[in-house]
């Protein structure tokens, strides 16, 4: 067999000896590397916690001697994760069992004597591996969504871009958005991390059954089939994560919460925050199945949001051309610079702009911000007086749909699906 391109790492849970020892020899002359080893009667929760320790590629199982049915003990150390893949091992060709492994999970069936069929199983496994291996090294790009302060429409430009994201990487992309079906490849989440005044739930006209609150809780037992219980589809292609504090039962508390505005409420907010291996873990899955991830950061920095950066790729900094708020982005713009956040990762957006002369024109914010303006919104309040008020729109042929259709697709580089996606 051809050997790997990099070194598999392998988990051992066999009972039998003469099973053991043929594996551990054929896995040496494959340059396999064991990560650890556990007799087939370990709990399920025993060698989850060494699968989570150990991340490996592949495990070797003698199903019959596992603790719980086949099934139920594969999906107990997989934890919702499609790795590792698993390989059900036996003393005897039986039939039967081989049936009862690949119907629980199982990708291949080896009995005594294992070689040659290991070598032979290896190869289908390695393509499988290369596979998964690439496509978890292209994961969807993270970007925070902050608001420089109150009233400059963060939380409406992460909404509306979403659904920009989705039409810019569609073929056809000059079709109406109501239209696209629903096997589009493009996949974008809004993750609602504001919990201060949080406000996507109102913006795309849904009322959301589950928030994010909820997904941090249950990352442990996280699928794809258990994250729909938490995502609120918006539109093909688009899904809402709700905060916490914007639950329709949640909203007054939610407006008290927002006039506090003081550093005390900010810290009680970020010591109501999950805990960080939470975030990590949550994150790490969706970017498995969105292209894009926005997260409504809320307004200028604080500790909540601030302990959440350090997973995002790029911030998007939504500004206006009014004194406090170029007053607050500078503010922003120092914080982040001091605190070791890269210039090259910030992306500012000027919204509610006006066409009119002014004091503040693009040029003059460039030079106080010392850093181009990546996207101009114009002020366009007649268009959201005409949007819908049951259902979520995107106005994709009014000046502010096109300004940030072309945000869109400088976000997309090319604009052909996937190519927004962070490099390996």
């Amino acid at each position: 067999m051809r050997r790997p391109e990099w070194t598999w790492k392998i988990g051992l849970v066999v009972e039998t000896p003469d099973l053991r020892s043929e594996i551990v020899s054929a896995l040496a002359e494959a340059g396999a590397g064991r990560v650890f080893e556990l007799p087939a009667s370990a709990a399920s929760f025993e060698v989850a916690s060494a699968v989570d320790r150990d991340k490996p590629d592949l495990l070797f199982v003698e199903l019959s001697h596992t603790s719980k049915p086949a099934a139920e003990w594969i999906v107990d150390v997989r934890r919702g994760e499609e790795m590792p893949l698993v390989v059900a091992v036996h003393p005897a060709a039986d039939p039967p069992e081989m049936i009862a492994a690949l119907r629980a999970g199982a990708s291949e069936f080896l009995c005594l004597p294992v070689r040659p069929a290991i070598y032979e199983a290896m190869e289908r496994i390695g393509t499988l591996l290369e596979s998964r291996r690439n496509a978890m090294m292209e994961r969807g790009k993270i970007a925070g969504v902050l608001s420089a302060k109150g009233g400059c429409g963060a939380t409406s430009v992460a909404c509306h871009l979403s659904a920009a994201l989705v039409a810019a990487n569609q073929p056809g992309s000059n079709q109406s958005i109501q239209n696209k079906t629903n096997n589009a490849r493009m996949r974008v989440l809004v993750a609602d991390l504001d919990y201060q005044s949080p406000g996507t739930r109102g913006a795309f006209r849904v009322n959301p059954h589950a928030h994010a609150g909820d997904a941090f809780d249950a990352v442990r037992r996280m699928s794809l089939n258990a994250w729909r219980e938490f995502a609120t589809p918006v539109m093909t292609g688009v899904d809402l994560l709700a905060s916490p504090m914007d639950m329709p039962s949640n909203a007054l508390s939610s407006d008290m919460a927002a006039t506090s505005g003081n550093m005390a409420a900010s810290n009680n907010l970020a010591a109501g925050l999950p805990e960080q291996w939470r975030v990590e873990s949550l994150l790490r899955f969706l970017g498995r199945q969105y292209n894009w991830i926005l997260i409504d950061l809320g307004r200028h920095l604080n500790p909540a949001n601030w302990a959440l950066l350090q997973n995002i790729e790029e911030l998007f900094i939504v500004t206006a051309p009014d004194v406090l708020a170029l007053y607050q982005t500078r503010s922003i713009l120092q914080t982040l610079s001091n605190r070791g956040f890269e210039k090259s990762r910030v992306k500012i957006i000027l919204n509610k702009n006006l066409s009119s002369p002014q004091d503040f024109w693009v040029e003059s914010i460039e030079q106080m911000f010392e850093m181009s303006v990546f996207g101009v919104i114009p002020n366009d309040e007649g268009t959201f007086e005409k949007l819908p008020r049951d259902r979520f729109e995107f106005p994709a042929e009014t000046s502010f749909g096109r300004a940030l259709t072309k945000i869109a697709a400088r976000l997309s580089g090319t604009g052909g699906p996937g190519s927004q996606r962070k490099a390996s």
